[in-house]
């Protein structure tokens, strides 16, 4: 086997892989271009995306006015819908030759299955679900942070020798930049070759329920283990629908059942984004908060004034929540029927 040290000197530039499906290109995409720019103060390098699937072709000018240098498009009606043999098989043949240093992923099903295999290809190591990137120079590694033993700690993990150094990030966890319309860039319609032999056929793609997005208003509502009941899901539920907010859930909640998986929050669930983030009978535990790291400002009901959480707020009611959140309700029906 070559000299690692020998190979990682061969490899330059940062990779983005872009998930383009059913027609439209992961928002994930231009949160990676954020993280790559920020990346790039210190390695001072190209960006490329690479964007695979009918249509793609579209999308060019975006990703550059969002941070990327170059852009590599295989624009073909064979390439849709997605399928992560033959984007497993595209992105080895380019890696191969481009020789990228970095190369990042979302963190989504797709994205994080062709991560995988391609990782596998290409002898190098991978580190899932980061919530934060940074570089350590002057050796230019990656350094990939994630939570881990259940968000107990933050774990900074890097791969220093072998190339392409490989991560996925989660969406939702580091902001997209600013658009600049005039920034110019180049693209780039690489030949590959398509996959001769296919293990899997795409007979049908059948739509999931779509989860929740963020709310018009900028506010989520969401229910912990504290709530008890499905009772006090629907109290918090209530509170939601009175200000027009998103309801979401802590996993003990949806562990119950009590909501759908896709309203839960944090590092088995969704990072989410917006101006308040209501927290109702959360502890405040770091595989939740790392979910809401995002958002404005946060608000708790807790009981326990000693819960975690209550550290975070900007705002803190120590209270039973079925005592403050009719209350809350309350107050806010009238602000509704005096703006009225």
């Amino acid at each position: 086997m070559p000299d690692q040290s020998l190979r990682a000197r061969e490899y330059e530039g940062l990779m983005i892989a872009g998930e383009y499906a059913e027609g439209q290109l992961s928002p994930a995409v231009y949160e990676l271009l954020g993280s790559a720019r920020e990346l790039n103060r210190k390695l001072q390098t190209d960006i490329a995306v690479v964007l695979i699937g009918s249509g793609t072709s579209a999308y060019t000018a975006s990703c550059i006015s969002h941070g990327a240098d170059t852009v590599y498009v295989l624009d073909q009606p064979g390439l849709s819908p997605l399928s992560e043999e033959v984007h497993t098989e595209l992105l080895h043949q380019l890696v191969l030759e481009v020789k990228p240093e970095i190369l990042l992923l979302p963190s989504t099903i797709h994205s994080k299955s062709i991560a995988a295999r391609l990782a596998a290809r290409l002898n190098t190591g991978l580190t899932a679900d980061c919530t934060e990137l940074d570089i350590d120079l002057p050796s230019r590694v990656l350094l990939q942070i994630r939570p881990a033993r259940e968000g107990a700690l933050m774990a900074t993990i890097c791969c220093p020798e072998a190339r392409p150094q490989m991560a996925t990030v989660r969406p939702g966890a580091m902001p997209p930049c600013v658009p600049d319309p005039q920034r110019t860039g180049r693209i780039i319609h690489p030949q590959l070759q398509l996959p001769s032999v296919l293990r899997t056929s795409i007979l049908e793609v059948i739509k999931s329920r779509e989860a929740p997005g963020s709310a018009a208003s900028g506010i989520i509502v969401a229910a912990g283990r504290g709530v008890c009941s499905k009772e006090g899901i629907e109290l918090v539920r209530e509170l939601a629908a009175c200000l027009g907010a998103e309801l979401g859930a802590t996993r003990p909640v949806i562990d119950q059942g009590w909501l759908d998986y896709s309203r839960q929050i944090g590092l088995t669930g969704r990072n989410v984004s917006g101006r308040i983030y209501i927290a109702v009978g959360i502890s405040g535990a770091v595989q939740h908060t790392v979910g809401i790291r995002r958002m404005d400002t946060v608000i708790a009901i807790n009981r326990d004034r000693t819960a975690p959480i209550l550290g975070l707020a900007a705002h803190g009611i120590v209270a039973d929540l079925f005592e403050a959140v009719p209350l809350l309700i309350e107050q806010v029906r009238q602000n509704i029927t005096v703006g009225r």
